[in-house]
């Protein structure tokens, strides 16, 4: 077949199975088997495909059909214009997650930051980001997965220079308690969706995803609590606390920040207007 039959096919498949973005997923994998770029796809319809990379695209296709994030099948993940490596076991990053990194880079450069802590590092997009666009700055990555902490370690030493960026496997703050470590920021994207709620998200997200790092606990709030504590222990005077959030979970992460005698705390929103971040100050 050529590029426009498997196109056609590829649309009609993933289409039946309400695939919404089925044109541009189909590309994509086309692309990947090709190891060619978009433009290329475009502008030569008519390129021979062999049986070999036929039959490959089909096998990718017949993942994605099964509701496999198209991230997870084509192996990365742009965030913070940078290429990530994903994989199954680690949260795909979301642009949504961006509006953190963007605020802390904000905070971190006016405080002249020089140690930062991604608690629930997955990826490592939130911490490999700051570390690339601060530059001088030490920067902590944690998770209790061996899969992030495999996933942000390839990252790290993929996007950044050696010895840039400290991948620690721990639940939550405890390798940095125990090393009587000091930040400047202490920034998560931790668990946040209760557990009544999980089973009616999509089934890219539900089936796929790492339940791990999707479960807050029966209010969503298990970890912002837990974090929130540890961090009154290694925080530096002034130091700051960003937390990404539901959108229905500023005004109790804001009170339960206040209540540990944390300042100036801010609810701030997405670019669709919901509550995104919540940062504050000791």
């Amino acid at each position: 077949m050529n590029i426009t039959q498997l196109l056609v096919n590829g649309y009609k498949i993933l289409k039946e199975n309400e695939i919404d973005s089925y044109k541009i997923d189909t590309q994509l994998l086309l692309q990947k088997v090709l190891e060619v770029d978009k433009l290329f796809i475009l502008t030569n319809r008519s390129y021979e495909v062999t049986m070999e990379n036929e039959k490959e695209f089909m096998s990718l296709l017949q993942l994605r059909k099964n509701k496999m994030p198209v991230k997870y099948i084509l192996g990365h993940c742009e965030f913070m214009g940078l290429d990530f490596l994903v994989r199954e076991g680690v949260l795909i990053p979301r642009p949504d997650t961006e509006i953190l990194v963007e605020h802390v880079l904000q905070v971190a450069k006016a405080n002249n930051a020089k140690s930062i802590c991604d608690v629930c590092c997955g990826s490592g997009a939130i911490g490999i980001s700051l570390s690339h666009f601060l530059g001088d700055v030490q920067v902590s990555c944690c998770d209790l997965s061996e899969t992030a902490i495999e996933v942000t370690s390839e990252n790290a030493n993929r996007l950044l220079s050696q010895g840039r960026v400290k991948v620690v496997k721990s639940d939550l703050l405890h390798f940095a308690i125990e090393e009587k470590a000091k930040f400047d920021i202490i920034v998560s994207n931790p668990p946040y969706i209760k557990e009544k709620v999980i089973e009616t998200l999509m089934e890219d997200v539900r089936n796929y995803e790492p339940y791990m790092a999707l479960s807050g606990g029966e209010d969503g709030l298990d970890f912002y609590k837990e974090i929130i504590t540890q961090s009154l222990m290694l925080l530096n005077k002034e130091g700051v606390l960003a937390f990404e959030i539901g959108h229905d979970q500023g005004v109790e992460v804001k009170k339960l920040m206040e209540y540990s005698a944390y300042k100036n705390v801010n609810i701030l929103q997405d670019l669709a207007g919901f509550d995104r971040v919540v940062i504050g100050n000791i």
